[in-house]
């Protein structure tokens, strides 16, 4: 019952073997999360061959400093159209000094989030608080914090709010998704890869198949056995997308 809810399957990191990553992935469910018109158009034509395949659709908030008002409306449009399981990769990134602008395009997709009632999942590197605040702001209510990097204080804060945090292979090596597991119900917890990024094992590429990795280090924290908290995150994804 493995979930990966955040991944880039259709990353050229993956060309000369897509078809064995999905297939021995050893999830139910692969959310691949678009990031750019063209990654859009990818995700959905992969989702048509592989029925484990998971649509979301977004723009990175790096892809938005190149992008007017009216192209962001253009994809806006696009992914509305499209119907997706997901909004995503939305959000912002402090390390790009374009703000405004990403700030601008992440208040449209909260609204079709919001309009489309389809959960979002939110990219927020070093911009957390910001993040947490206008999503709070908008009343969203179906959010996924991928990769949440933000102080356990404000991860409190959005858990009260009733969001989800999802939870990428570094765990293994990263003191910080461990405290935040720690910290956070279990009940609010998701699995991801992010892949080909965010590997257990630096400088190699990750795959989806590393859930397992995710799940097996939560039971861990949790004084869980694998199963049970496999089964839990499971109903935790159910819960939220269906």
């Amino acid at each position: 019952m493995l979930v990966d809810v955040h991944t880039h399957v259709t990353d050229p990191a993956f060309d000369s073997d897509r078809k064995e990553i999905i297939e021995q992935s050893g999830c139910v469910a692969l959310i691949n999360n678009g990031y750019t018109p063209q990654d859009n158009e990818k995700t959905i034509a992969l989702a048509k061959k592989y029925s484990l395949i998971k649509v979301a659709l977004g723009l990175h908030p790096s892809e938005t400093k190149h992008m007017s008002s009216k192209d962001v409306d253009n994809v806006i449009s696009f992914i509305a159209r499209h119907k997706p399981f997901a909004i995503g990769e939305v959000g912002l990134d402090g390390t790009y000094e374009n703000m405004d602008q990403q700030i601008a395009a992440f208040k449209k997709f909260i609204a079709l989030a919001i309009k489309k009632d389809r959960p979002i999942i939110v990219h927020s590197r070093k911009a957390e608080l910001l993040v947490v605040d206008m999503l709070e702001a908008a009343g969203a209510k179906k959010v996924i914090l991928h990769c949440f990097s933000g102080k356990l204080k404000l991860a409190e804060r959005a858990e009260k709010l009733g969001w989800y945090f999802s939870i990428p292979p570094i765990i293994r090596h990263s003191t910080h998704f461990q405290e935040l597991v720690k910290k956070i119900s279990l009940t609010r917890l998701l699995t991801e890869t992010d892949a080909p990024y965010l590997a257990p094992e630096k400088g190699t590429r990750n795959e989806p198949k590393n859930v397992s990795v995710v799940v097996g280090t939560i039971a861990e924290i949790k004084g869980l056995d694998p199963k049970e908290a496999e089964n839990a995150i499971y109903m935790n994804y159910q819960r939220l997308f269906f």
